[in-house]
């Protein structure tokens, strides 16, 4: 896909305006308006998935920045830098950047600022896998949002702390958390946020064992979705869904489910998750002894995975060996049957 169609929100000719905003800028001898135009085409570049050059600009950003003595344009852009540094796991340097913009806040009695940026600490440290020190930067951050009366970000923080016990097993502390994030959605009718925590809660369910509670949350998320035309969201859960049902045993629930994934990935072209759901649905069509229907599945995700090169490949060709040679398997001891004489 070229660049003009991927543009940040599909809005084609962003990065040319915002070259040409720099230079005006720098025409002018205005070096702040220099600063925060490479701290915009930075934050465009990230959403192109231009990561290297993205924290280059961010560099030479926070650089003019900190030589004009510019503190809230100094945190701004640590801050920035840091949630960056997170995505791609570079959990140190992220946490670096991050506490320069947590002091810079604190000095400039930024509040809403240095919410955020303890949040995105507190995701830092999950990714390290510190737990604790994870746990007190989102309760430091949610002590800041109920004082201000930020409730939907009290929600936020109450999800990654559900997600953090989560990821250390304690399940009940995982759901209470979700819980009380769901109350607050609820309450305030956030169907984009509560969409989301019913997709944690259903996992965490789903991670117990717990189908029908697993399905409950899974259907109201997917339900949530839908309405709010969040196709691909939509998608991710009706794969949990599916993979529920057929727990369940439900594999005709399970077969609509995938199929209904399917036909939104289809519509979108988004390749590699079909891959996922077509060789899901060719599981349930197995169990269903319906071979030659799970067989073109897999032939088809085979052909995908060739074309993208992706790692899946293996597995894939695994167990479309295992369908085929199951098929051969039950067709000979059908033929042997048919061929023997009655009573023997």
């Amino acid at each position: 896909m070229g660049m003009e169609a991927r543009q940040s929100g599909g809005e084609p000719g962003m990065l040319p305006r915002l070259l040409v905003e720099v230079e005006r800028a720098k025409a002018a001898g205005d070096a702040s308006g220099v600063a925060w135009g490479l701290a915009k085409v930075g934050t465009f570049y990230q959403t192109q998935g231009k990561n290297r050059e993205a924290l280059s600009l961010f560099d030479e950003s926070l650089n003019v920045f900190q030589d004009l003595g510019d503190k809230p344009g100094e945190a701004s852009v640590s801050a920035l830098m840091g949630h960056l540094l997170h995505q791609q796991g570079a959990w140190d340097r992220a946490l670096e950047s991050l506490d320069r913009a947590r002091g810079l806040q604190e000095e400039l009695a930024d509040r809403t600022g240095l919410a955020a940026t303890l949040g995105k600490m507190g995701n830092a440290y999950e990714g390290k896998l510190e737990w604790d020190q994870g746990l007190r930067c989102y309760q430091q951050s949610m002590e800041i949002k109920e004082a201000l009366g930020d409730r939907v970000g009290v929600a936020l923080t109450w999800n990654n702390i559900g997600t953090l016990r989560a990821k250390t097993e304690d399940w009940e502390e995982a759901l209470r958390a979700y819980g009380r994030s769901r109350a607050i959605q609820e309450s305030l009718g956030d169907r984009r946020g509560l969409s989301i925590t019913l997709g944690n809660m259903g996992r965490v369910h789903q991670q117990q064992g717990e189908w029908q509670e697993a399905a409950e949350c899974y259907e109201k998320s997917h339900g949530l979705h839908e309405a709010l035309g969040d196709a691909l969201g939509d998608a991710t859960i009706l794969n949990s869904l599916g993979l529920v049902r057929k727990e369940m045993g439900d594999l005709d629930g399970a077969q609509a489910t995938y199929e209904r994934a399917i036909q939104i990935l289809r519509e979108r072209d988004d390749l590699l998750r079909l891959t996922v759901l077509m060789h899901n649905l060719a599981i349930v069509h197995e169990e269903q002894g319906e071979y030659r229907k799970a067989l073109s599945l897999l032939e088809e995700v085979l052909s995908l995975d060739k074309r993208m090169g992706n790692p899946d490949l293996k597995r894939d060709t695994l167990v479309f060996r295992r369908i085929r040679r199951r098929m051969s398997m039950e067709r000979d001891l059908q033929a042997e049957s048919w061929g023997k004489e009655p009573g023997n």
